[in-house]
């Protein structure tokens, strides 16, 4: 299927959507979440349903376990003591966390058996086994097991029809690229008909025609140049060319993800349904925690309120910080677990992208910047107070932009490097042997990038950072758009429309698969 497929069946969808009775919509989207499915990825289908059973098994179980305790407690509220309350909930907790840990175990094993058997058979240099990885297994495992967790600690009310619970797992616009549902955002618009709306239909063509552009134009133009880079043989390339190689990856990794993004949210909109955001301009992010505030915002908030909280709130970190107190002061032991806290996160970031050494390292390469940042911060926050003038300008902010792009992009090295010892020979060779001298009309024409398509790169990555910099000032670009008189606006429409379908890149492996983010 490819991309405009894609497009085209979203919308055909939707207008079937609209037609069907109100109370048989959220049917419409399940028939049609669990037909992509079966076109695309059959033979992945008793997973993901698999995965949709006993995550709502459990999450029942549990719900059932607390309804019953509370009941208890209620009806013998005269004649229980308070030691007893809390010896009932104390046990009626331990069941319930049995039901979790379960679920838990056999859909993470399943994730993890699937997704990274031939990363470790690498390791050993045993043959891959080429096993299957279903379509969307993390981010609908992600997705599954966040509702999970939230009805354990009592957050969110487990769903007692089976059929509804199936459709919040397998929604079909997510399953390529996320992004990652919370169940209290995501759930009611599933579940709930909505009415036609003309402007949502264009808010969402919009959306997608704006994501194939970044996806199509950009991403997939400088696509050769990056592979040819990153595929040569050792020494054959000097520094310039790694460092044009990474930024290479680094435009069409945005591009890529978020133009992906851009059409799943697109093609979720046309049945009035608003997906999580996932892109907030990473780019002008001022510090590599405000960068990954900003890229895949869904997968960040997950790891915060499922990982960082609860670890960094355990009673070990907790002994630590206060022994760490006592030593260094009370600013380093109150940032401790922050640190701390980073460096398991993005080592299981890391370990989610593939259990090989290039994504390990380059997990705890943004950890521990992450974790030396928050044990500095106090030194931070001193210099901005007594450079108050300084700080506040401009051009020191176009500096931390400056330095935070270039912290990102030493990261990309480790993640587009096949072997982390690439990437250091790579990084290496920008300051030992940057040979400008290589980098010619010729060289990038042999490279995948002749001149015609290296200026087309340029004016549409022009394009795409005065766009991002308008929204980054509070422009609401879309929605300006769509207000503008009506021959402007057809006329800057046809314009998108046109863009994609003459400057696209097109061939037959084009598909959902070509997606970056679809391997993770």
């Amino acid at each position: 299927m490819s991309l405009f497929q894609l497009a085209a069946y979203g919308a055909g969808c939707s207008l079937v959507y609209y037609l069907v009775p109100r109370r048989f919509r959220w049917v419409l989207l399940l028939a049609a979440s669990l037909g992509f499915y079966a076109t695309r990825a059959a033979i992945g289908l008793p997973f993901i349903l698999l995965t949709a059973l006993t995550i709502w098994g459990a999450a029942l179980r549990i719900g059932r376990i607390h309804e019953k305790c509370e009941s208890q407690i209620r009806e013998q509220k005269g004649t229980l003591t308070p030691p007893e309350r809390k010896q009932l909930r104390g046990a009626a907790k331990k069941r319930m966390r049995g039901w979790m840990l379960g679920a838990l175990i056999l859909n993470f094993s399943i994730l993890a058996v699937l997704k990274y058997t031939d990363d470790v058979c690498g390791w050993f240099s045993i043959s891959p086994l080429g096993l299957l990885l279903p379509l969307g297994i993390s981010f609908y495992t992600f997705q599954s097991v966040g509702y999970l967790l939230d009805v354990y600690n009592g957050k969110a009310e487990p769903v007692r029809n089976p059929a509804k619970f199936c459709l919040f797992v397998s929604f079909f616009p997510q399953l390529l690229q996320g992004p990652i549902g919370r169940f209290q955002d995501l759930y009611p618009q599933l579940t709930e008909p909505h009415d036609f709306d003309s402007l949502s239909l264009r808010r969402g063509a919009v959306l997608m025609f704006w994501g194939l552009l970044k996806k199509l134009v950009i991403a997939d133009r400088v696509l050769p140049l990056v592979s040819s880079v990153f595929s040569a043989e050792s020494g054959s390339m000097g520094g310039a060319a790694a460092l044009i190689g990474v930024l290479g990856y680094s435009l069409q990794q945005y591009c890529d993800f978020s133009g992906g993004i851009d059409l799943v949210t697109g093609i979720a909109e046309l049945f009035g349904i608003r997906l999580a955001p996932n892109f907030r301009r990473p780019y002008f992010a001022v510090s590599l925690a405000d960068f990954w505030r900003r890229w895949h915002i869904s997968l960040g908030t997950w790891m915060r309120d499922y990982v960082f909280y609860p670890f960094a709130l355990t009673s070990p970190i907790s002994k630590l910080s206060k022994a760490a107190k006592k030593r260094f002061g009370q600013d380093f032991s109150r940032a401790l677990p922050a640190a701390l806290g980073n460096i398991l996160v993005f080592l299981l970031v890391g370990i989610w992208h593939g259990a090989t050494s290039n994504y390990i390292l380059w997990g705890l390469y943004n950890g521990l910047v992450l974790a030396v940042s928050a044990l500095l911060d106090p030194a931070y926050r001193h210099f901005g107070e007594k450079h108050a003038a300084l700080t506040a300008g401009r051009g020191f902010h176009v500096f931390r932009v400056l330095r935070t792009f270039a912290i990102v992009n030493i990261g990309w090295f480790f993640d587009r490097c096949a072997h982390a010892g690439d990437a250091v020979r790579m990084m290496g060779s920008v300051i030992t042997d940057f040979r400008p001298a290589q980098i010619t009309w010729e060289w990038l024409e042999q490279c995948g990038l002749p001149i015609p398509d290296a200026i087309v790169l340029g004016l549409f990555t022009l394009l795409l950072f005065g766009i991002s910099l308008a929204c980054e000032r509070g422009v609401q670009v879309r929605d300006g758009l769509l207000r503008l008189p009506l021959p402007v606006r057809w006329l800057l429409l046809y314009a998108l429309i046109f863009s994609v379908v003459i400057f696209g890149v097109w061939g037959s492996g084009f598909n959902e698969a070509s997606f970056i983010y679809f391997q993770f």
